[in-house]
Protein backbone atom coordinates (compact mmCIF):
# COMPACT_ATOMS: atom_id res chain seq x y z
CA UNK A 1 0.00 0.00 0.00
CA UNK A 2 1.26 3.47 -0.88
CA UNK A 3 2.26 5.57 2.16
CA UNK A 4 3.59 9.11 2.38
CA UNK A 5 5.85 10.67 4.97
CA UNK A 6 4.76 13.82 6.80
CA UNK A 7 7.09 15.97 4.71
CA UNK A 8 5.85 14.46 1.45
CA UNK A 9 2.24 15.08 2.47
CA UNK A 10 3.16 18.63 3.42
CA UNK A 11 4.71 19.45 0.05
CA UNK A 12 1.89 17.81 -1.88
CA UNK A 13 -0.52 19.89 0.22
CA UNK A 14 1.31 23.08 -0.71
CA UNK A 15 1.42 22.15 -4.37
CA UNK A 16 -2.35 21.65 -4.38
CA UNK A 17 -2.87 24.97 -2.65
CA UNK A 18 -0.73 26.76 -5.20
CA UNK A 19 -2.20 25.10 -8.28
CA UNK A 20 -5.93 25.43 -7.51
CA UNK A 21 -7.25 28.32 -9.62
CA UNK A 22 -8.22 31.51 -7.85
CA UNK A 23 -11.38 33.46 -8.50
CA UNK A 24 -11.18 37.19 -9.03
CA UNK A 25 -14.88 37.92 -9.24
CA UNK A 26 -15.71 38.50 -5.59
CA UNK A 27 -13.25 41.08 -4.28
CA UNK A 28 -13.08 44.62 -5.61
CA UNK A 29 -9.91 46.71 -5.43
CA UNK A 30 -9.81 49.38 -2.73
CA UNK A 31 -11.83 52.47 -3.75
CA UNK A 32 -10.18 55.76 -4.59
CA UNK A 33 -10.89 58.12 -1.72
CA UNK A 34 -9.91 61.52 -3.07
CA UNK A 35 -9.46 63.54 -6.22
CA UNK A 36 -5.72 63.68 -5.61
CA UNK A 37 -5.63 59.89 -5.51
CA UNK A 38 -7.64 59.82 -8.73
CA UNK A 39 -5.19 62.22 -10.40
CA UNK A 40 -2.29 60.15 -9.16
CA UNK A 41 -3.85 57.07 -10.73
CA UNK A 42 -4.38 58.82 -14.09
CA UNK A 43 -0.81 60.11 -14.12
CA UNK A 44 0.53 56.70 -13.26
CA UNK A 45 -1.54 55.09 -16.04
CA UNK A 46 -0.24 57.58 -18.61
CA UNK A 47 3.32 56.91 -17.50
CA UNK A 48 2.81 53.16 -17.77
CA UNK A 49 1.47 53.42 -21.31
CA UNK A 50 4.45 55.52 -22.37
CA UNK A 51 6.94 53.26 -20.58
CA UNK A 52 5.66 50.05 -22.10
CA UNK A 53 5.77 51.44 -25.62
CA UNK A 54 9.49 52.08 -25.18
CA UNK A 55 10.14 48.37 -24.65
CA UNK A 56 12.72 47.39 -27.23
CA UNK A 57 11.74 44.88 -29.86
CA UNK A 58 14.95 42.98 -30.32
CA UNK A 59 17.02 40.90 -27.94
CA UNK A 60 20.35 42.66 -28.48
CA UNK A 61 18.91 46.08 -27.76
CA UNK A 62 16.97 44.68 -24.82
CA UNK A 63 20.08 43.15 -23.32
CA UNK A 64 21.85 46.50 -23.49
CA UNK A 65 18.91 48.21 -21.85
CA UNK A 66 18.46 45.68 -19.07
CA UNK A 67 22.15 45.78 -18.15
CA UNK A 68 21.94 49.52 -17.48
CA UNK A 69 18.39 49.76 -16.14
CA UNK A 70 18.41 51.67 -12.83
CA UNK A 71 16.49 50.44 -9.82
CA UNK A 72 14.29 53.52 -9.99
CA UNK A 73 12.75 55.41 -12.87
CA UNK A 74 14.46 58.75 -13.45
CA UNK A 75 11.22 60.56 -14.23
CA UNK A 76 9.61 59.69 -10.89
CA UNK A 77 12.53 58.78 -8.57
CA UNK A 78 10.35 55.94 -7.31
CA UNK A 79 10.46 52.20 -7.91
CA UNK A 80 8.53 51.15 -11.00
CA UNK A 81 5.45 49.69 -9.42
CA UNK A 82 1.81 50.66 -9.33
CA UNK A 83 -1.28 49.66 -7.46
CA UNK A 84 -1.81 45.93 -7.67
CA UNK A 85 -5.43 44.96 -8.10
CA UNK A 86 -5.16 41.92 -5.89
CA UNK A 87 -2.71 39.32 -4.66
CA UNK A 88 -3.80 35.81 -5.52
CA UNK A 89 -5.21 34.04 -2.52
CA UNK A 90 -4.37 30.59 -1.32
CA UNK A 91 -6.87 27.78 -1.47
CA UNK A 92 -8.39 26.26 1.64
CA UNK A 93 -8.52 22.57 2.48
CA UNK A 94 -12.02 22.38 1.04
CA UNK A 95 -10.87 23.93 -2.24
CA UNK A 96 -12.38 27.35 -1.56
CA UNK A 97 -10.21 30.32 -2.45
CA UNK A 98 -10.07 34.02 -1.98
CA UNK A 99 -8.20 37.16 -2.99
CA UNK A 100 -6.20 39.30 -0.60
CA UNK A 101 -6.37 42.89 -1.91
CA UNK A 102 -3.29 45.01 -1.53
CA UNK A 103 -3.26 48.37 0.13
CA UNK A 104 -3.16 51.49 -2.05
CA UNK A 105 0.28 52.55 -3.27
CA UNK A 106 2.19 54.36 -0.56
CA UNK A 107 3.51 57.88 -0.94
CA UNK A 108 6.92 56.54 0.09
CA UNK A 109 6.97 52.95 -1.22
CA UNK A 110 9.37 50.39 0.22
CA UNK A 111 12.72 49.82 -1.44
CA UNK A 112 12.59 46.51 -3.31
CA UNK A 113 15.61 44.52 -4.45
CA UNK A 114 14.20 44.80 -7.97
CA UNK A 115 11.30 47.05 -8.98
CA UNK A 116 7.90 45.70 -9.91
CA UNK A 117 7.45 46.39 -13.65
CA UNK A 118 4.63 48.70 -14.62
CA UNK A 119 1.44 47.06 -15.82
CA UNK A 120 -0.62 48.45 -18.67
CA UNK A 121 -3.02 47.49 -21.42
CA UNK A 122 -0.07 47.36 -23.84
CA UNK A 123 1.26 44.17 -22.23
CA UNK A 124 -1.97 42.62 -20.99
CA UNK A 125 -4.31 40.00 -22.39
CA UNK A 126 -7.71 40.17 -20.64
CA UNK A 127 -8.92 36.88 -22.13
CA UNK A 128 -6.05 34.95 -20.56
CA UNK A 129 -7.94 33.60 -17.56
CA UNK A 130 -10.75 32.21 -19.71
CA UNK A 131 -8.52 30.97 -22.53
CA UNK A 132 -6.43 28.87 -20.15
CA UNK A 133 -9.48 27.23 -18.55
CA UNK A 134 -9.05 29.29 -15.35
CA UNK A 135 -5.60 27.81 -14.66
CA UNK A 136 -3.57 30.33 -12.59
CA UNK A 137 -0.73 30.59 -15.11
CA UNK A 138 1.67 33.53 -15.19
CA UNK A 139 0.70 35.98 -17.91
CA UNK A 140 -2.99 35.05 -17.91
CA UNK A 141 -4.42 37.76 -15.67
CA UNK A 142 -1.13 39.56 -15.04
CA UNK A 143 1.40 41.46 -17.14
CA UNK A 144 2.49 39.52 -20.25
CA UNK A 145 5.46 41.21 -21.86
CA UNK A 146 7.03 40.05 -25.13
CA UNK A 147 10.64 39.92 -26.35
CA UNK A 148 11.26 39.80 -30.09
CA UNK A 149 14.46 38.17 -31.35
CA UNK A 150 15.77 38.30 -34.90
CA UNK A 151 17.00 34.80 -35.76
CA UNK A 152 17.88 35.56 -39.39
CA UNK A 153 17.84 39.13 -40.65
CA UNK A 154 14.87 39.84 -42.94
CA UNK A 155 13.80 36.19 -42.72
CA UNK A 156 12.98 34.73 -39.28
CA UNK A 157 11.93 36.09 -35.89
CA UNK A 158 10.71 34.72 -32.57
CA UNK A 159 8.45 36.27 -29.94
CA UNK A 160 8.80 35.06 -26.36
CA UNK A 161 6.33 35.50 -23.50
CA UNK A 162 6.36 33.88 -20.06
CA UNK A 163 4.17 31.11 -18.79
CA UNK A 164 4.28 29.28 -15.52
CA UNK A 165 2.83 28.67 -12.10
CA UNK A 166 3.99 29.90 -8.64
CA UNK A 167 6.91 31.78 -10.21
CA UNK A 168 8.19 28.69 -12.05
CA UNK A 169 8.21 30.52 -15.36
CA UNK A 170 9.47 29.38 -18.75
CA UNK A 171 9.43 31.05 -22.16
CA UNK A 172 6.59 30.22 -24.53
CA UNK A 173 7.56 31.07 -28.09
CA UNK A 174 6.17 31.71 -31.55
CA UNK A 175 8.25 31.76 -34.72
CA UNK A 176 7.60 33.99 -37.73
CA UNK A 177 9.08 33.17 -41.15
CA UNK A 178 9.09 35.39 -44.22
CA UNK A 179 7.87 33.49 -47.29
CA UNK A 180 9.90 33.86 -50.49
CA UNK A 181 6.97 35.33 -52.45
CA UNK A 182 6.13 37.76 -49.66
CA UNK A 183 3.99 37.47 -46.58
CA UNK A 184 4.49 35.81 -43.21
CA UNK A 185 4.06 32.29 -41.80
CA UNK A 186 3.49 32.00 -38.02
CA UNK A 187 4.14 28.89 -35.90
CA UNK A 188 2.31 28.37 -32.57
CA UNK A 189 1.27 32.00 -32.00
CA UNK A 190 1.51 33.53 -28.54
CA UNK A 191 -1.10 35.70 -26.82
CA UNK A 192 -2.11 38.64 -29.05
CA UNK A 193 -1.34 41.46 -26.65
CA UNK A 194 -1.25 44.97 -28.14
CA UNK A 195 2.54 44.76 -27.90
CA UNK A 196 2.67 41.57 -29.99
CA UNK A 197 0.22 42.91 -32.56
CA UNK A 198 2.29 46.08 -32.90
CA UNK A 199 5.40 43.93 -33.49
CA UNK A 200 3.53 41.88 -36.10
CA UNK A 201 2.23 45.00 -37.86
CA UNK A 202 5.79 46.30 -38.14
CA UNK A 203 6.84 43.03 -39.77
CA UNK A 204 3.83 43.18 -42.10
CA UNK A 205 4.80 46.68 -43.23
CA UNK A 206 8.20 45.42 -44.34
CA UNK A 207 7.51 41.87 -45.51
CA UNK A 208 3.82 41.53 -46.34
CA UNK A 209 0.70 40.29 -44.55
CA UNK A 210 0.35 37.28 -42.30
CA UNK A 211 -0.72 34.57 -44.77
CA UNK A 212 -0.57 31.37 -42.74
CA UNK A 213 -0.93 30.60 -39.02
CA UNK A 214 0.00 27.08 -37.92
CA UNK A 215 -0.88 25.21 -34.74
CA UNK A 216 1.66 22.39 -34.52
CA UNK A 217 0.49 20.77 -31.27
CA UNK A 218 -2.55 19.73 -29.24
CA UNK A 219 -1.15 21.24 -26.01
CA UNK A 220 -3.34 23.71 -24.12
CA UNK A 221 -0.69 26.40 -23.61
CA UNK A 222 -0.48 26.87 -27.39
CA UNK A 223 -4.07 26.04 -28.33
CA UNK A 224 -5.44 28.66 -25.92
CA UNK A 225 -3.69 31.55 -27.69
CA UNK A 226 -4.16 30.25 -31.24
CA UNK A 227 -7.78 31.28 -31.82
CA UNK A 228 -7.48 34.80 -30.38
CA UNK A 229 -4.33 35.39 -32.46
CA UNK A 230 -6.07 34.13 -35.62
CA UNK A 231 -8.89 36.61 -35.04
CA UNK A 232 -6.39 39.45 -35.41
CA UNK A 233 -5.49 38.21 -38.92
CA UNK A 234 -8.82 37.08 -40.44
CA UNK A 235 -7.45 36.84 -44.00
CA UNK A 236 -4.80 34.29 -43.00
CA UNK A 237 -5.25 30.58 -43.64
CA UNK A 238 -5.03 28.52 -40.45
CA UNK A 239 -3.53 25.03 -40.23
CA UNK A 240 -4.48 22.73 -37.37
CA UNK A 241 -2.51 19.86 -35.82
CA UNK A 242 -4.29 16.48 -36.21
CA UNK A 243 -5.51 14.86 -33.01
CA UNK A 244 -7.15 17.85 -31.31
CA UNK A 245 -9.23 16.88 -28.29
CA UNK A 246 -11.08 18.43 -25.38
CA UNK A 247 -12.38 17.15 -22.06
CA UNK A 248 -15.00 16.45 -20.77
CA UNK A 249 -16.77 17.17 -24.08
CA UNK A 250 -15.37 17.59 -27.56
CA UNK A 251 -15.76 21.13 -28.86
CA UNK A 252 -15.49 22.50 -32.41
CA UNK A 253 -12.45 24.47 -33.45
CA UNK A 254 -14.39 27.74 -33.60
CA UNK A 255 -15.02 27.41 -29.86
CA UNK A 256 -11.30 28.12 -29.50
CA UNK A 257 -11.82 31.43 -31.25
CA UNK A 258 -10.89 30.36 -34.78
CA UNK A 259 -13.26 32.20 -37.13
CA UNK A 260 -11.75 31.17 -40.48
CA UNK A 261 -13.99 29.00 -42.67
CA UNK A 262 -13.77 26.98 -45.88
CA UNK A 263 -10.47 27.20 -47.70
CA UNK A 264 -8.97 29.23 -44.84
CA UNK A 265 -9.55 26.44 -42.29
CA UNK A 266 -7.29 23.43 -42.89
CA UNK A 267 -5.70 20.47 -41.12
CA UNK A 268 -2.05 19.52 -41.56
CA UNK A 269 -2.18 16.54 -43.94
CA UNK A 270 -0.64 13.19 -43.00
CA UNK A 271 0.35 10.98 -45.96
CA UNK A 272 -1.85 7.91 -46.22
CA UNK A 273 -4.34 9.10 -43.59
CA UNK A 274 -7.68 10.90 -44.02
CA UNK A 275 -8.40 14.17 -42.24
CA UNK A 276 -9.75 13.71 -38.73
CA UNK A 277 -13.24 15.19 -39.15
CA UNK A 278 -15.77 16.01 -41.85
CA UNK A 279 -14.89 19.71 -42.03
CA UNK A 280 -11.22 19.02 -42.61
CA UNK A 281 -12.00 16.18 -45.02
CA UNK A 282 -14.12 18.58 -47.08
CA UNK A 283 -11.45 21.27 -47.03
CA UNK A 284 -8.69 18.82 -47.97
CA UNK A 285 -9.89 19.15 -51.57
CA UNK A 286 -7.95 22.40 -51.72
CA UNK A 287 -4.72 20.42 -51.78
CA UNK A 288 -1.49 20.45 -49.76
CA UNK A 289 -0.14 23.61 -48.14
CA UNK A 290 1.18 26.05 -50.71
CA UNK A 291 4.11 26.78 -48.39
CA UNK A 292 5.29 23.16 -48.25
CA UNK A 293 7.99 23.69 -50.87
CA UNK A 294 9.61 26.14 -48.42
CA UNK A 295 8.61 24.64 -45.06
CA UNK A 296 8.25 20.86 -45.05
CA UNK A 297 6.99 18.88 -42.07
CA UNK A 298 6.59 15.52 -40.34
CA UNK A 299 3.63 14.77 -38.04
CA UNK A 300 4.06 12.71 -34.86
CA UNK A 301 0.98 10.88 -33.60
CA UNK A 302 -1.57 11.35 -32.40
CA UNK A 303 -0.57 9.06 -29.54
CA UNK A 304 -3.84 8.37 -27.75
CA UNK A 305 -4.04 7.67 -24.04
CA UNK A 306 -5.80 4.65 -22.61
CA UNK A 307 -8.48 6.79 -20.93
CA UNK A 308 -8.80 10.23 -22.53
CA UNK A 309 -6.55 12.63 -24.37
CA UNK A 310 -3.72 12.44 -26.86
CA UNK A 311 -0.26 13.74 -27.65
CA UNK A 312 0.61 15.01 -31.10
CA UNK A 313 2.98 17.53 -32.60
CA UNK A 314 4.67 18.36 -35.87
CA UNK A 315 8.29 19.16 -36.72
CA UNK A 316 8.62 21.85 -39.42
CA UNK A 317 11.75 22.25 -41.53
CA UNK A 318 12.56 25.60 -43.11
CA UNK A 319 14.68 24.56 -46.06
CA UNK A 320 16.41 27.87 -46.81
CA UNK A 321 17.79 28.27 -43.28
CA UNK A 322 18.04 24.53 -42.44
CA UNK A 323 16.01 25.24 -39.30
CA UNK A 324 13.80 22.75 -37.46
CA UNK A 325 10.81 24.06 -35.49
CA UNK A 326 9.23 21.94 -32.75
CA UNK A 327 6.88 22.50 -29.83
CA UNK A 328 7.67 20.35 -26.77
CA UNK A 329 9.37 17.20 -28.01
CA UNK A 330 12.95 18.41 -27.48
CA UNK A 331 14.47 21.31 -25.57
CA UNK A 332 17.84 22.60 -24.48
CA UNK A 333 18.80 24.64 -21.43
CA UNK A 334 21.92 26.18 -19.95
CA UNK A 335 22.76 28.35 -16.95
CA UNK A 336 21.80 31.62 -18.64
CA UNK A 337 18.21 32.77 -18.02
CA UNK A 338 16.41 33.62 -21.29
CA UNK A 339 15.84 37.30 -22.05
CA UNK A 340 12.08 37.12 -21.41
CA UNK A 341 12.72 35.64 -17.94
CA UNK A 342 15.20 38.43 -17.15
CA UNK A 343 12.80 41.08 -18.45
CA UNK A 344 11.16 40.82 -15.01
CA UNK A 345 13.76 39.13 -12.76
CA UNK A 346 11.57 38.87 -9.65
CA UNK A 347 10.89 35.15 -10.18
CA UNK A 348 14.62 34.51 -10.53
CA UNK A 349 15.37 36.13 -7.18
CA UNK A 350 12.36 34.45 -5.59
CA UNK A 351 13.89 31.04 -6.34
CA UNK A 352 17.48 32.16 -5.69
CA UNK A 353 16.76 32.20 -1.95
CA UNK A 354 17.73 29.17 0.13
CA UNK A 355 14.79 29.89 2.42
CA UNK A 356 11.91 32.32 2.73
CA UNK A 357 13.65 34.77 5.07
CA UNK A 358 16.89 35.08 3.09
CA UNK A 359 17.63 38.43 1.46
CA UNK A 360 19.36 38.17 -1.93
CA UNK A 361 20.81 40.86 -4.15
CA UNK A 362 20.06 41.19 -7.85
CA UNK A 363 23.33 39.82 -9.25
CA UNK A 364 24.10 37.65 -12.30
CA UNK A 365 25.04 34.79 -9.96
CA UNK A 366 21.72 34.93 -8.12
CA UNK A 367 19.77 35.12 -11.37
CA UNK A 368 21.56 31.98 -12.56
CA UNK A 369 20.86 30.23 -9.26
CA UNK A 370 17.18 31.13 -9.47
CA UNK A 371 17.00 29.97 -13.08
CA UNK A 372 18.53 26.55 -12.48
CA UNK A 373 16.04 25.95 -9.66
CA UNK A 374 13.11 27.07 -11.80
CA UNK A 375 14.27 24.64 -14.48
CA UNK A 376 14.37 21.77 -11.99
CA UNK A 377 10.87 22.52 -10.75
CA UNK A 378 9.62 22.89 -14.31
CA UNK A 379 11.09 19.63 -15.59
CA UNK A 380 10.85 17.21 -12.66
CA UNK A 381 8.29 19.01 -10.40
CA UNK A 382 9.82 17.72 -7.15
CA UNK A 383 13.59 18.38 -7.09
CA UNK A 384 15.45 16.01 -4.82
CA UNK A 385 17.52 18.80 -3.26
CA UNK A 386 14.63 20.64 -1.59
CA UNK A 387 13.60 20.09 2.01
CA UNK A 388 9.88 20.52 2.63
CA UNK A 389 8.76 22.96 5.31
CA UNK A 390 5.70 21.86 7.34
CA UNK A 391 2.55 23.87 6.65
CA UNK A 392 2.31 25.62 10.01
CA UNK A 393 5.94 26.67 9.97
CA UNK A 394 5.71 27.91 6.37
CA UNK A 395 2.68 30.06 7.19
CA UNK A 396 4.46 31.57 10.17
CA UNK A 397 7.60 32.31 8.15
CA UNK A 398 5.55 33.98 5.40
CA UNK A 399 5.01 36.93 7.76
CA UNK A 400 8.76 37.30 8.29
CA UNK A 401 9.76 38.06 4.70
CA UNK A 402 12.07 41.07 4.45
CA UNK A 403 10.43 44.15 2.96
CA UNK A 404 12.91 44.21 0.08
CA UNK A 405 11.76 40.72 -0.95
CA UNK A 406 8.02 41.14 -0.57
CA UNK A 407 7.27 41.95 -4.22
CA UNK A 408 9.05 38.86 -5.60
CA UNK A 409 5.89 36.76 -5.54
CA UNK A 410 3.32 39.46 -6.29
CA UNK A 411 0.58 38.16 -8.55
CA UNK A 412 2.07 34.66 -8.64
CA UNK A 413 2.57 33.21 -5.15
CA UNK A 414 -0.09 33.37 -2.41
CA UNK A 415 1.09 35.45 0.59
CA UNK A 416 4.75 34.96 -0.34
CA UNK A 417 4.72 31.25 0.53
CA UNK A 418 8.02 29.41 0.13
CA UNK A 419 7.40 26.00 1.73
CA UNK A 420 10.80 24.47 1.06
CA UNK A 421 14.49 25.16 1.57
CA UNK A 422 17.62 24.60 -0.52
CA UNK A 423 21.15 23.88 0.66
CA UNK A 424 23.31 26.47 -1.06
CA UNK A 425 24.70 25.24 -4.36
CA UNK A 426 24.13 21.55 -3.65
CA UNK A 427 21.58 21.43 -6.48
CA UNK A 428 24.12 22.57 -9.07
CA UNK A 429 25.12 19.00 -9.92
CA UNK A 430 21.47 18.09 -10.49
CA UNK A 431 21.07 20.96 -12.93
CA UNK A 432 24.32 20.18 -14.74
CA UNK A 433 23.13 16.62 -15.41
CA UNK A 434 19.90 18.00 -16.90
CA UNK A 435 21.61 20.74 -18.88
CA UNK A 436 24.65 18.84 -20.19
CA UNK A 437 25.92 22.22 -21.42
CA UNK A 438 22.78 22.95 -23.40
CA UNK A 439 22.63 19.70 -25.35
CA UNK A 440 19.23 18.70 -26.72
CA UNK A 441 17.05 16.32 -24.71
CA UNK A 442 13.50 15.05 -24.65
CA UNK A 443 11.79 16.37 -21.48
CA UNK A 444 11.35 13.70 -18.79
CA UNK A 445 7.60 14.18 -18.56
CA UNK A 446 7.45 12.88 -22.14
CA UNK A 447 9.94 10.04 -21.75
CA UNK A 448 8.38 8.86 -18.46
CA UNK A 449 4.65 9.39 -19.05
CA UNK A 450 3.83 9.65 -22.77
CA UNK A 451 6.35 8.72 -25.45
CA UNK A 452 7.57 5.66 -23.55
CA UNK A 453 4.10 4.19 -24.14
CA UNK A 454 4.73 4.32 -27.91
CA UNK A 455 8.52 4.29 -28.24
CA UNK A 456 8.70 2.64 -31.65
CA UNK A 457 6.14 4.97 -33.21
CA UNK A 458 8.11 7.91 -31.79
CA UNK A 459 11.50 6.62 -32.93
CA UNK A 460 10.14 5.92 -36.41
CA UNK A 461 9.09 9.57 -36.55
CA UNK A 462 12.54 10.66 -35.34
CA UNK A 463 14.15 8.57 -38.08
CA UNK A 464 11.89 10.13 -40.73
CA UNK A 465 12.76 13.64 -39.57
CA UNK A 466 16.49 12.88 -39.65
CA UNK A 467 16.30 11.07 -42.98
CA UNK A 468 14.24 13.74 -44.74
CA UNK A 469 16.02 16.75 -43.21
CA UNK A 470 19.64 15.56 -42.79
CA UNK A 471 21.14 19.04 -43.17
CA UNK A 472 19.36 20.61 -40.19
CA UNK A 473 21.71 22.86 -38.23
CA UNK A 474 19.38 24.86 -35.99
CA UNK A 475 16.35 24.04 -33.86
CA UNK A 476 13.80 26.42 -32.36
CA UNK A 477 11.71 24.79 -29.62
CA UNK A 478 8.74 26.61 -28.10
CA UNK A 479 10.27 26.53 -24.60
CA UNK A 480 13.58 27.12 -22.77
CA UNK A 481 16.60 27.92 -25.00
CA UNK A 482 16.07 29.56 -28.37
CA UNK A 483 18.01 29.15 -31.63
CA UNK A 484 20.02 26.06 -30.68
CA UNK A 485 22.80 24.99 -33.02
CA UNK A 486 22.55 21.24 -33.65
CA UNK A 487 22.73 18.38 -36.15
CA UNK A 488 20.42 15.55 -37.15
CA UNK A 489 22.46 13.27 -34.89
CA UNK A 490 21.92 15.61 -31.93
CA UNK A 491 18.19 15.49 -32.59
CA UNK A 492 18.20 11.69 -32.73
CA UNK A 493 20.37 11.34 -29.61
CA UNK A 494 17.84 13.38 -27.62
CA UNK A 495 15.51 10.37 -27.75
CA UNK A 496 18.03 7.84 -26.39
CA UNK A 497 15.95 7.23 -23.23
CA UNK A 498 13.35 5.59 -25.49
CA UNK A 499 16.03 3.20 -26.80
CA UNK A 500 16.87 1.82 -23.36
CA UNK A 501 16.82 -1.98 -22.99
CA UNK A 502 17.85 -4.33 -20.16
CA UNK A 503 21.01 -5.12 -22.11
CA UNK A 504 21.77 -1.49 -23.00
CA UNK A 505 20.46 0.96 -20.40
CA UNK A 506 20.31 4.60 -21.50
CA UNK A 507 20.53 7.62 -19.24
CA UNK A 508 17.24 9.39 -18.49
CA UNK A 509 19.20 12.69 -18.31
CA UNK A 510 17.99 13.91 -14.87
CA UNK A 511 19.36 12.04 -11.87
CA UNK A 512 17.22 9.11 -10.73
CA UNK A 513 16.37 10.81 -7.43
CA UNK A 514 14.97 13.78 -9.36
CA UNK A 515 12.74 11.48 -11.42
CA UNK A 516 11.17 9.87 -8.34
CA UNK A 517 7.88 11.78 -8.53
CA UNK A 518 7.47 11.24 -12.29
CA UNK A 519 8.21 7.54 -11.86
CA UNK A 520 5.63 7.28 -9.10
CA UNK A 521 3.12 9.18 -11.25
CA UNK A 522 3.81 6.79 -14.13
CA UNK A 523 3.20 3.76 -11.93
CA UNK A 524 0.03 5.25 -10.44
CA UNK A 525 -1.45 6.31 -13.80
CA UNK A 526 -0.74 2.84 -15.15
CA UNK A 527 -2.48 1.23 -12.18
CA UNK A 528 -5.49 3.51 -12.67
CA UNK A 529 -5.50 2.66 -16.40
CA UNK A 530 -5.19 6.30 -17.40
CA UNK A 531 -2.23 5.30 -19.58
CA UNK A 532 -0.92 1.96 -20.68
CA UNK A 533 2.25 0.45 -19.20
CA UNK A 534 5.63 1.83 -20.23
CA UNK A 535 7.27 -0.06 -23.08
CA UNK A 536 10.76 1.15 -22.18
CA UNK A 537 13.18 -0.44 -19.72
CA UNK A 538 15.35 2.16 -18.03
CA UNK A 539 16.24 0.06 -15.00
CA UNK A 540 13.54 1.97 -13.06
CA UNK A 541 16.22 3.26 -10.67
CA UNK A 542 13.91 6.14 -9.76
CA UNK A 543 11.84 3.60 -7.84
CA UNK A 544 14.65 2.71 -5.46
CA UNK A 545 16.36 6.05 -4.80
CA UNK A 546 15.08 9.42 -3.70
CA UNK A 547 12.26 10.48 -1.41
CA UNK A 548 9.64 8.21 -3.05
CA UNK A 549 11.77 5.05 -2.83
CA UNK A 550 9.47 3.45 -0.22
CA UNK A 551 6.29 4.13 -2.19
CA UNK A 552 5.80 0.82 -3.98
Amino acid sequence: MMTFSTKQISLLHWLLLLIIPSSEGFISPPPLNSNSCQNQRVARHAFRQNYDKTIVKDQDAWASRISTRPSTDASTSQPLFGRRRAVKGMAGAIASNFILPTLPALASPPSYAVPTPVDSAFTSWPLGKVAFSLLPLAGTSTRRATVQTTIIEDSMWTHDQIQGVVNVNVPVRQTVIRLKDGGLWVHNPVAPTPQVIEMMKELEKKYGPVKHIVLGTVALEHKATFGPFCQKFPKATVWIQPGQWAFPVDIPIDALGVKQKGQRLRELPVPGKPATNSIFRTNSKYGPPEWQDEIDFEVLGPITFQSVGAYSETAFYHKASKSLLVTDVVVGVDKNPPAIIQEDPRALLFHARDNITEVVADTPENRERGWRRMVQFGLVFFPSQITVVPAGEALKEASQVDRSMKNLGDGAVPINLYPWTWDGNSDEKNFQVISNNGKLFCPPILTKLILDREPQLTLDWVDRVCRRFPDMNRIIPCHLNNDIKMTAKDFSDAFDPLRSTPQNLKSQRPLAEDLALLQKASDLLTTLKVVGPSQVCDGESARIVGRFASLR
